[in-house]
């Protein structure tokens, strides 16, 4: 199964690809848009280009759980996503933001919500 995960944000969108055949997660290249509709073209293209089956959209919870204006925002551009005929699943992204400068830490919470997808396949 090829994915996607997106951490969903206003201006960039954190984005990783894992084929499950071999299960290496790849961290893309952090889409930086003004608009949710070019993020959301370019995450179409993305996978369309990469035969991505299923979109994994991380969901910003408040750490009490319960859902605020982010998650409204996030679930905004996963319909978008679903109305190209993209198949999108939900997974709670607290805590899998990274603190690290090493790399991109919007791609890098992207990893970490699909390897957690994938441990649970």
């Amino acid at each position: 199964m090829r994915l996607l995960a997106l951490d969903i944000g206003m201006r960039r969108t954190g984005i990783a690809f894992v084929d499950s055949e071999n299960g290496i997660t790849l961290p893309l290249d952090t889409i930086i848009t003004k608009h949710a509709d070019e993020m959301i073209q370019q995450v179409i293209d993305i996978a369309k280009a990469r035969n991505v089956e299923q979109v994994i959209v991380g969901l910003p919870l408040l750490p009490s759980g319960e859902e605020g204006s982010q998650t409204e925002y996030v679930r905004s551009c996963a319909d978008q996503l679903t109305e190209h005929g993209i198949i999108v699943s939900f997974l709670d992204e607290r805590y899998t933001t990274s603190k690290s400068q090493e790399f991109d830490g919007d791609a890098r919470a992207a990893c970490q919500l699909l390897d957690l997808f994938v441990q649970r396949l």
